[in-house]
Order: structure tokens, then sequence, then C-alpha cells
């Protein structure tokens, strides 16, 4: 059976004695562990995790008394990571390519002499064509994604690839995403990787999976190591039983259940959610329902009672108008399918319905919808609908339209998301930082409530959107909100704010949305005793992203020049386009700016006369990346005058990083620390998300002050980077001129990289 998006209802009570909690010899169990870190793809696919989450499955088993010969590792880890892999498998580990997988399950398997079978896999997923999660291998690369099908491999454990007599049991766990890719890199994804079309000839072997995520959500990694197995591993050791017993994993998987509701209740943007599917545990013949993910619950108010009381009314009047338990048997078959779980009971009143809805997210708003389109004619009252807002936490949506808007924000890269979140903030005037991840994005604005009779906020910030970016996602956006304001009743006002969007984007859309030209240039660190690298280029522009170039064989920093110094001459207009360096933290000092241009052309100029010239740093940012989207919206209203002055005297990364805590909203930081200490400098800058970073690249402490203060001026910072393209220019008819040795560090948190493939979480 092939896994659905989303929770699924509880478990039905144990009996007295679970099947895994009886006594059970741990010499036959084997177990089969899989973790793949790197891959054949760029650096940008690399997951570092899997490796560690493995080592602490194995240390489990064996420490439960599996023999280590019993346990085949297959493993591709990152060099970092091989050392550990080494000690903790003294047997050794094979390859997880293809080719090794398919021998271990599909005819090593065969002959395991086994009562209970673990099957761990850890790494990157995705959902490849129609929907199929796709668990990727290490052959995998950029444009072409090989995985494995992990419901085939789920299938496989009821074939004859497991032997006919024995393996009674077999468990397997998956930490990894099932996220969709963008639509660019769809196609990317090949159809996955079937290890058997054999039929399931064993149907007594009872299984119980364990997955990471639901379908299209992200499987998260913390601390270097997957969430999910984390947490799995701290549920499995505190349900270790004695004398040898097998843990009892309805157990465990209620605390896993447990630890990730308290964790979604502490973090509003923390969406994971673990989903069960298990197969004849408990004796019978079909797969047993799952417990639904509760949604965080306030505490019980009396504001909150009446409230749900007002939905009782709302839903019994719906019923009624239904006639009764026709409306409610065709509704629940609708809600079965939106919240994924079963109803409380076959024919529930409308108490029953209110808190089923409110076990999930968007479920109250659901609810009432999907009563009132059973009824022609029927209006959800004004008082029902502020009641779902108040007991789901501003919630209004229906959960087919937030997981529309999401997917709809999926489709945008990190940089229309930008512009989204952009466009929210020019509608809103009083709205402060947006997060731009789709989920956190679409639930921040959605919270926005206006008075009674009012277009949402969100509403209004999606048709500016569009309105300004009507291509590939804006005409669509346009589609979901009209059909949300019909609901809601809210259509006139909808039109109205359309009109007047349109109207301002054709008046004033060359100043609401400005040209931004810009050449990306990624410089990969070097390798070997040299200064060799790798590098891409792109050209960014409104219209869109073009790749220029990716050299993979490494080269040195003279020949990347001339290669940069060709692309630019039919990439780039001199003195507009900006030109931007991504480097790690160690290359920041490289004086990109001095590097020569027109070699073959009749005057001998410089990168930074031509163009404004800055240099970004993704390092050690997404970990606090609010703080470093938070400084850089004071980047729009700031002056050079607005700059911290960091004192020349402190050197260590934790006495930089006490004074910046102090300054929470500064745009950026002004630096004279001496060179030997600037790498403490900026990771400290660095790490609590400072997006401006100014600094004399020669001078030093008073110095260094003294003409950095001569150079700033008064001006606005979003004029700096141009500013400094003819500081720098002035340096070339006056070589004393302090303008040729001042570096700026510009980093624009909505503005990266193009994304290649979306291979960041498991």
């Amino acid at each position: 059976m092939r896994a659905e998006a989303g929770p699924a209802p509880a478990l039905p009570s144990a009996p007295d004695v679970a099947p895994d909690v009886a006594p059970h010899d741990w010499r036959r169990t084997h177990a089969v562990l899989v973790a793949v870190e790197s891959y054949r793809g760029s650096e940008d696919s690399e997951l570092d995790g899997p490796v560690q989450d493995a080592i602490g499955m194995h240390r489990w088993l064996t420490r439960q008394g599996v023999p280590p010969e019993n346990i085949h590792v297959l493993a591709s880890p990152l060099e970092r990571n091989r050392a550990d892999l080494d000690a903790a498998v003294p047997g050794g580990y094979r390859t997880a390519d293809r080719a090794d997988v398919r021998q271990v399950f599909r005819d090593e398997l065969r002959r395991i002499d086994s009562d209970w079978l673990w099957v761990y896999w850890a790494g990157h997923g995705v959902q490849a064509r129609g929907g199929r999660w796709s668990l990727l291998y290490p052959d995998t690369r950029d444009t072409d994604l090989l995985g494995l099908d992990a419901d085939n491999l789920i299938h496989l454990m009821r074939t004859e690839c497991l032997p006919g007599r024995g393996v009674d049991r077999v468990t397997i766990v998956i930490d990894a995403c099932r996220q969709a890719l963008p639509a660019r890199t769809h196609p990317q994804a090949a159809a996955p990787d079937e290890l058997t079309d054999a039929t399931q000839s064993n149907h007594d072997r009872q299984i119980f999976v364990m997955r990471a995520s639901q379908a299209g959500a992200v499987a998260k990694n913390q601390d270097g190591g997957g969430v999910f197995t984390t947490v799995l591993l701290d549920q499995l050791m505190a349900a270790e039983g004695a004398d040898g017993a097998g843990p009892d994993l309805d157990r465990v998987w209620s605390g896993v259940e447990g630890e990730f509701d308290r964790r979604r209740s502490d973090d509003a943007y923390f969406r994971q959610i673990p989903t069960l599917y298990a197969v004849n545990w408990r004796g019978n013949a079909t797969e047993p329902p799952m417990r639904p993910v509760r949604a965080p619950s306030a505490p019980e108010t009396p504001e909150r009672t009446l409230a749900r009381n007002k939905l009782i009314l709302e839903t019994t009047g719906l019923l009624a108008a239904g006639q009764g338990g026709a409306a409610a048997t065709a509704a629940t078959v609708v809600l079965c399918g939106v919240y994924a779980s079963v109803p409380p009971s076959p024919l529930p009143s409308a108490a029953d319905l209110v808190d089923w809805a409110l076990d999930h997210p968007h479920g109250a708003p659901t609810l009432l919808h999907v009563l009132a389109d059973q009824v022609p004619g029927a209006a959800v009252s004004a008082t029902a609908w502020e009641a779902c807002r108040l007991l789901q936490e501003g919630q209004w949506l229906t959960s087919p339209e937030y997981g529309e808007l999401v997917g709809l924000l999926e489709e945008l890269d990190a940089q229309a998301r930008g512009d989204f979140a952009g466009s929210a903030r020019t509608e809103i005037l009083s709205l402060g930082p947006l997060p731009t991840e789709p989920g956190a994005l679409a639930g921040a604005l959605e919270k926005l409530l206006p008075r009674e009779h009012q277009l949402p906020q969100l509403l209004r910030a999606v048709e500016r959107y569009a309105a300004f970016h009507r291509e590939p996602v804006g005409n669509r956006l346009r589609g979901w909100s009209s059909r949300c304001a019909v609901r809601i009743g809210l259509e006139a006002a909808l039109l109205d704010r359309r009109g007047e969007a349109d109207d301002t984007a054709e008046r004033t859309g060359a100043k609401s949305a400005p040209v931004d030209e810009r050449v990306q240039i990624r410089l990969h660190p070097p390798t070997g005793s040299g200064q060799q690298r790798r590098y891409e280029v792109w050209a960014r522009r409104d219209a869109g992203t073009e790749s220029l170039a990716k050299v993979d064989t490494p080269a040195s920093l003279a020949e990347i020049q001339r290669g940069v110094d060709e692309l630019l001459s039919g990439h780039a207009r001199t003195n507009d386009t900006v030109v931007e360096f991504f480097v790690a933290a160690k290359d920041l000092e490289l004086d990109f700016h001095c590097w020569e241009l027109g070699a073959a052309g009749p005057v001998r100029r410089f990168l930074g006369t031509d163009f404004p010239v800055v240099v970004r740093c993704v390092e050690f940012r997404e970990e606090r990346r609010h703080l470093w989207e938070r400084k850089w919206d004071r980047v729009a209203s700031a002056g050079t005058g607005d700059l911290h002055w960091l004192p020349g005297h402190m050197e260590a990364t934790r006495k930089v990083y006490g004074d910046l805590q102090h300054q929470e909203d500064i745009p950026g930081v002004v630096m004279t620390t001496p060179k030997r200490a600037r790498q403490e400098v900026f990771t400290a800058c660095l790490f609590l998300g400072v997006p401006v970073l100014v600094w004399h690249n020669e001078r030093e402490l008073t110095e260094a002050e003294h003409e950095l203060k001569a150079l700033l001026g008064t001006e606005r910072l979003t004029t700096f980077p141009r500013r400094l393209r003819t500081l720098r220019a002035a340096s070339e008819s006056d070589e004393n001129h302090p303008g040729r040795h001042l570096a700026l560090l510009w980093d624009d948190p909505h503005r990266p990289l193009p994304e290649q493939l979306d291979l960041s979480a498991p």
C-alpha cells in the first residue's frame, strides 16, 4: 500500500502481551543499515548525519545482543565521518551504491536464518514522478536523481526475497525527506528503482514501518543527525525490556509522537510529522489505524469554551439543514480523506465532529466548509468563523486551501519567496520580518486577521505579488485567492483590491519592481596544496536566472579571473550590474575588486572600478536565519551612520559575540580588527546574522578607523555598494586614495545563489 500524506488514527489497545515484548533471542536478529551522505553530484547534495545515525542504530542493536556479523552496513560516508564508521563497524561495510543495495536485498536476505529483520535507511529522499517516494542512491547526480522506491522496499518484505519460513517480524525505519522537487527540477528525478515485481507470498509476516515525515514534507537534521532518528533511539533505549525481551514498538511509537507533538507546540514553524505503517502487527490481516497527531492545544478558558459551543451550534444547524444523518455521513467521507484519519464514531454527533476537527490543523474551517457544501445556498455565520480563528490560533484557511498555497510557494525559488514576503511588507506597513520557508510564510500571513468584512491580509499580499509577477505562479495564486474569497463571501472586496493592485503595477511597476541585475559567482574552497578551485557563475535578472559557467576542473585564481572577465563582457552592464562572490569565511579577504579586466582591450581596468563588487558568505547563517533577516530589514531604512563600530581591540570570537549581542537592531558592522584576528570577527558576525560588514584590507585600528570614517560619510546604506564602486574608481587616478582597499560583505538573505536541487534536508 502506498504511503498517504499526513497522520492517521490510533492503534487499537494492546493485548496484555504484545508480540514484540515477548522473550526474544536477539542472536536470531538480522539488520540492514543504509547511510548515504556523499553523492556523485555537487557539494550541495552532501548530507552530514546519516552515518552517525546508523552508528547509533548499530550500537543499540549490538547492545541488545545482535551479533555484529548479522548486521549488514551499506554506507557512502563523508570523508570526515569515515574514521568513526570504521571504528564502529570493525567488520567493515560496503558502499550504498545501487548495485550493492540490490545485491543485499534481492539475493543475500534470502539466505538469512532469523526471526526478526531490522532495516534502517538514512539519506536524501524526494517525491519522484507520480508521487512515488525515491530514496536517493549515492550514484545520483545533480541532473539525474536515482533512487530506491521506498514502497517497493516494504512490498519486498513479504515476497520470496526473504526466506519462506522464519523472519516472522520486520521493522523498517526510514529517515529521509518526502518533499516534492521544484517544478523545474522535477523531471530530473527518474522513476525510482524497484527491487522486485514478485507477488506477496507471505501474508503472515508482521511489518512495522516508521517514517520520519509525511508525504510532501521535510525530515529535519539537527546537531549532525536526523531529528527523527535521535528521538526514536531515545525511545528505544527507554523501552528496553528485561531478560532480552524486545521493545514494545507501539509504546515506542507513542513516545515518538509525543516528543514531536511537544516540539511542534514549542516551535510554531516545526512541521515535521512522523508517520507509521503497520501490517498484521496485532495478528489481523489489515493495516491497523494510526493515532492522529493532535494540534497543539491551548489552555482551556471561558472564551475557548464559548467558541467551541458556538461551533457545535453552527454544526448542529448545518446538519439539520442537510437532513442530519445523510449530511453527517457525506461530510464524514470527505473529512476522512482530508484529515487522513477515521471519525470518532460511525455516526458522529455535532460535538464529535467539532472535536475531531479541532484535532487537526485547519480542521474547524474545513469542517464548516464541507458541511455548508452539503446544503445548497447555506452560509457559515461570521461568529462561527471567528470561533474557528480563536480555537485554531488564527487559522481560517481550509486544509486543502492551505496545502495548495504552500505548494504554490514551494514552486517559487528563494529569491521569489523573498519578493513575495516583500510584497506583503509593502502591502501591510506595520509588518515586520517574515520567514521564507513556504509553510511558515503562509502561516504567518494567515494569522494577520483584518476587522470584520475586510479582505484578509494574506489575500491582499497575494494580489499585490501577483500584480507584479504574473508568470509562472502569479496567475495560479490569483486563482487560489479567488476561490478563497468566494468561500468566505468577500469576492467583491477581492476584485476591488485586484484592480487597485493592477493599477499600481501599471503606473509604478518600474518603481515597485526595480530591475535587479547581478552576476553571482560561487568559489569553492581550494583543493590540494595550491589555490585551485571549482567555480560556478550565474546571471540573475528579474526575468529569471541563467547559468553561465560550471567549472568542475579546479582552476587557479588567475584562470578564474580570465574566465570571469570573458563572461562579464557578454552578460553584465558596466557600472550597473552588481557582481557577488560567494566564498567560504576564510576567503572573505580575497581582493576580487582588484582583478584586472579587459586584458585584450585598449584600457587596463579593474573589476571593482567597472562594477559594484561585494563578497558574500552563508557559512554559519542558517542556524540563526531569523536574526539575519531581521537585521537585513533594517538596511532599507538605515544610513552608514547606523553601522556599529566594533572596538578594534576585540579579537576573540567570544568577546565579539558578547558585544554584538547588545546590538540587536544594527544593520551592519564596521571592523578595524588586525588581520591576525579577522577570522574570529567574521565567524561571530556571520553567526549573529550581520548582513553588512565593512573593513579596510590594509590598515588596522586607529589608521583604519580614520580612513573609514572619511569614506563612509552619512549616505543611505542601500546605495553603498554603488557608492563603493565610485570610491574604488577614484583610487585609479590617485594611488593613495584609501578606497582602493575598502572591502564590503553585503549579504541579502532574500537573494541567495540559484537553487540547484532541494537536497539541503535528508
